[in-house]
């Protein structure tokens, strides 16, 4: 354990008081979305000043229930924020096995129980282990998913506000949308801190040069893999070979990391596809075995979208558009076109909502 330093960036006093409300509201309860929302509505109340909790990232020990862990932000007088993970623990519960040499808050009695251990972890964006291992040890239900069926739409920016959209469309339509692109770990770490538990796809741009990926170190967990498919009118299989050598390099470098879960591939057109360039692709690569889930053709036009479309169903594949800042109707037309099922990739909370409405 850590020894506690001098200024500490929360006050001992307000976590006690957090911890207190999550003990008397969770303990001996099965940690459930009703219960979160109630200690969240409780939390609201509470006249913290240096502390910010994100109630939806509540989760229990799994193996040692009566410790909980709480991401939060604590803040200073000067209004740093420091992005923390508390771990809140019965004084009779072992010490942590899952993070090493937490910074100690302090040892406090609840007024009508027993003595309790607040102990406090970096955990923000850059905190790149202690994400991974609240995902590896605590529930894989953050982990990033393959895309599968679902229709979703790409955020690249401002990953808090993102889940903050995708949660307001999901309770207002039932449907998900979550996906983003970027940072893996900046990702998982949004949505633990949002409690986003249901499915989220996070996908990664490759460059690659003579059908090889330039730098995949650090990449290896995202769950979709968008590779450029290289112009080249001379011979239009060699791009899709390097597409396929892509593929194996990603399959490899996440063998070696250990990586079990499966991930989607996204074939990006340098050049716009016609409905008959993407049917030859697709045929050529099923061939070999390796049909990617995703193909992004560049633009379409409206006249080429039910073809386009009715290929992509016969190899039952997603398309995925970026949004240029197109009018409504045409968002519209690619959505009725593709039948629901299709990604759409947008820069940030805003684009997604504007997309949103017009997909449904």
């Amino acid at each position: 354990m850590t020894p506690v330093p001098l200024e500490l960036p929360l006050r001992p006093a307000e976590a006690a008081e957090l911890a207190m409300l999550i003990f008397d509201g969770a303990e001996g309860k099965p940690l459930s979305g009703d219960v979160r929302n109630r200690l969240a509505a409780r939390a609201a109340v509470l006249k913290l000043q240096t502390l910010t909790p994100f109630p939806g990232s509540l989760e229990r020990d799994p193996i040692h229930h009566s410790v909980y862990y709480l991401a939060v932000d604590a803040s200073t007088v000067d209004c740093l924020k420091f992005p923390l993970l508390l771990h809140m623990a019965l004084a009779a519960a072992p010490t942590s096995s899952i993070y090493y040499k937490p910074l100690l808050i302090g040892r406090m009695r609840r007024p009508n129980g027993s003595e309790m251990v607040i102990n406090a972890i970096p955990f923000g964006p850059l905190s790149r282990q202690n994400v991974e291992t609240f995902a590896a040890r605590i529930n894989s239900a953050f982990y990033p998913q393959p895309q599968g069926a679902r229709t979703t739409i790409t955020v690249e920016e401002d990953y808090p506000a993102a889940f903050d959209t995708f949660r307001a469309i999901q309770k207002r339509t039932g449907k998900n949308f979550a996906a983003l692109s970027g940072d893996y770990h900046a990702a998982m770490c949004a949505a633990i801190r949002a409690g986003w538990r249901s499915a989220y796809t996070t996908a990664a741009d490759l460059t690659a040069e003579g059908g090889e990926v330039t730098d995949l170190g650090g990449r290896e967990g995202f769950s979709r893999y968008a590779a450029v498919i290289p112009a080249n009118p001379d011979d239009i299989n060699a791009g899709l070979n390097d597409a396929e050598k892509i593929y194996h390099q990603i399959r490899h470098a996440r063998a070696a990391m250990k990586i079990l879960r499966g991930f989607d591939l996204e074939l990006d057109a340098a050049d716009p596809m016609t409905p008959r360039s993407l049917r030859s692709a697709l045929e050529y690569l099923k061939e070999r075995g390796h049909a990617p889930q995703l193909v992004c053709p560049g633009p379409v036009a409206e006249k080429d979208l039910d073809a386009m479309a009715a290929t992509a169903q016969h190899f039952q594949i997603t398309l995925s558009f970026r949004y240029r800042g197109e009018p409504a109707e045409t968002v519209r037309a690619i959505a009725k076109a593709m039948a629901g099922r299709l990604n759409y990739r947008v820069r940030n909370a805003a684009e997604a909502e504007f997309v949103a409405e017009h997909l449904l």
